[in-house]
């Protein structure tokens, strides 16, 4: 048993998958297999369930994770104390979701290099059960999530509203409003990064998702933009990603009546994080600045 072998086993606690920490770490699932095997046969009983759905901790896996945790958050310590002695520059990585990644924080991350000009900040795009895995293990300080966190190990908090809108290319004919039950008429262009639309549909009467006239899902909120500028269909895209298109006129806005769908989106960290005192200002500092730099 080693120190690699400690973080693999926590890996596979968090993401209850031993193929998913093997492709976390870049390694094999078999050589994975094979070093838990080996540290279970020293340990003398099995430390995970293992089925097709995946992997679950035994009651000598709960021990095992419970003294793991601590032994990591030891050497963690030890490495933390020791570079503290060399001048280093501080290091903040944030996960988030495509339109506040790519439409919303780099402004605010803008203010926050002027504020803190000694901090190296990385930003990286991913959906909302990504971000979470990245600020479970530890790869992301902060994340910014659609709707809250059902995720036990994760505290969450509310952080700004935006509005997703039904727009189509302004080159088409289209009506300035419509009511929902029209919405099935009109060919639409489906993000699939965007499931509050979706949510609010279904507290609707447009409840069938499959009566909509779909006629492809795009990953892409650029890419879905970009086929409703051309006319390919209509899109529910976020405010905050077309507030250009629609000032200069490339796409408009349908109004449906009766009808408004908002991205609530939340800050995420891990429950009890472990942040030295500059980390901790910083993320305060986001915390407290980010509805007034959001661009």
């Amino acid at each position: 048993m080693n120190l690699e072998t400690l973080k693999l086993f926590l890996d596979i606690s968090i993401l209850k998958s031993i193929s998913k920490a093997a492709q976390k770490s870049h390694i094999t699932q078999s050589a994975l297999s094979q070093q838990l095997k080996s540290w279970e046969t020293t340990l003398g009983t099995e430390l995970l369930q293992r089925s097709n759905k995946g992997a679950k901790l035994t009651e000598a896996g709960v021990i095992a994770k419970k003294y793991a945790l601590q032994i990591c958050k030891l050497y963690e310590d030890m490495v933390t104390e020791i570079g503290q002695l060399q001048p280093s520059e501080c290091q903040l990585s944030i996960y988030a979701i495509p339109e506040v990644c790519n439409y919303a924080l780099p402004c605010t991350l803008f203010e926050v290099k002027r504020h803190f000009p000694h901090f190296h900040i990385s930003l990286n795009e991913a959906l909302s059960s990504q971000v979470e895995e990245h600020v479970l293990l530890e790869e992301g300080d902060i994340g910014f999530i659609s709707g809250p966190s059902s995720n036990p190990g994760i505290s969450s908090n509310p952080v700004f509203s935006d509005q997703v809108i039904l727009v189509t290319s302004s080159s088409k004919p289209s009506p300035n409003e419509i009511d929902i039950e029209e919405l099935h008429r009109y060919p639409l262009i489906w993000s699939t990064q965007l499931c509050c639309v979706q949510r609010t549909l279904a507290r609707t009467r447009v409840d069938d998702h499959a009566k909509l006239n779909i006629l492809y899902n795009l990953d892409s909120i650029e890419a879905v933009k970009l086929a409703a500028i051309k006319g390919h269909g209509a899109a529910f895209l976020p405010y905050m990603s077309i507030k250009k298109e629609l000032y200069s006129k490339q796409l408009k806005a349908i109004h449906i009546r009766d009808f408004q769908v908002y991205n609530e989106v939340h800050m995420i960290k891990k429950q009890d994080q472990k942040t030295n005192r500059n980390t901790k200002q910083l993320i305060q500092y986001i915390e407290q600045t980010l509805i007034d730099t959001l661009c």
